[in-house]
């Protein structure tokens, strides 16, 4: 005959079964889910901003992964920050301004859900000027994967990545340390500069000249904000078609053109685009930045 267990021991079983959490609740666990703070402009355009804490001191910075570093002006918060030695920051439209690195600890990324995405130690850049808004650079998330939504304003960092279909990114830069898209434009190859400080994206004008014919006139003039603040003259176009791979085609992209100038030769000539929010904001990206990146993933809406 089958014994029923006494009242007493049913509750302390159960109560060690519910304990044990599921993968899924697990994985759920690990995750640190950070907001963004997203100002839309015109033609599908905009800004992301991130709130970050440096030390006691908490604000909102601009989420700029054309930034290889990040970027602070001078205020009385940072004033203290140990100087590590002189440097130069070279805006998008080959601007360049005298700055220092500097070391800020105890900085953080402020998150929602999960814990904050830190470092305890940290190299900024400090400028005495600018117009612009602070920025977080790509640095920041060396070694960290993570997804990107910037339609939806959110960020989830997860401790691995999984699963196939990764693709490499370009590295780009002196110092190899921003990234770029392999992309066609009509039949022709570009590398497009991951951007997700630059509002709407860019074509850089020698280039435009050489391909006028995948691109439509729509405006002779125009201006334009880089993430320093600066004003750009420009005129806008309209890019037949745009394939980032893997079947992911976009038509009528909007480009500013402008002459890239010390940027092109920053870029070492490879990245004649910058893809910036009017066409990341398009995909939700996983990105991973860790022993196997850079690479990313992009899922269309």
């Amino acid at each position: 005959m089958p014994k029923t267990l006494p009242r007493f021991l049913l509750f302390p079983l159960l109560t060690l079964v519910c304990a044990v959490p599921t993968r899924a609740q697990e994985r759920a666990m690990e995750r640190s889910i950070v907001p963004l703070d997203v100002v839309h402009g015109a033609d599908g355009g905009g800004r992301a901003y991130v709130t970050m804490r440096f030390g006691n001191v908490m604000g909102p910075m601009r989420l700029d992964t054309a930034a290889s570093t990040s970027r602070i002006k001078l205020a009385p918060w940072n004033a203290g920050f140990p100087a590590l030695g002189a440097s130069v920051s070279t805006s998008a439209s080959g601007v360049a301004s005298r700055c220092e690195d500097v070391e800020a600890a105890n900085v953080e990324l402020k998150a929602a859900q999960g814990n904050n995405i830190g470092r305890a130690k940290y190299r900024v850049t400090r400028c005495a000027t600018s117009d612009g808004d602070d920025l977080l650079g790509l640095d920041f998330f060396q070694g960290a994967r993570f997804s990107l939504d910037l339609e939806s304003g959110e960020m989830v960092f997860v401790p691995q990545s999984d699963g196939a279909g990764w693709r490499s990114f370009r590295k780009l830069w002196p110092d190899q340390k921003l990234v770029g898209l392999e992309a066609r434009i009509g039949k022709t190859e570009a590398v497009g500069l991951f951007d997700t400080g630059a509002e709407i994206s860019a074509v850089d004008r020698r280039f435009l000249e050489r391909h006028r014919a995948l691109f439509v006139l729509v405006k002779k003039k125009a201006k334009v904000s880089e993430a320093s603040g600066k004003k750009i003259d420009t005129k806008v176009y309209k890019a037949k078609e745009i394939d980032i791979g893997a079947g992911r085609v976009l038509k009528d992209v909007v480009f500013v053109s402008y002459d890239f100038g010390p940027l092109r030769e920053a870029l070492g000539g490879e990245a004649p685009i910058i893809l910036g929010f009017d066409v990341l904001s398009r995909f939700r990206w996983e990105l991973d930045f860790g022993a196997e990146g850079p690479r990313w993933k992009a899922v269309g809406r």
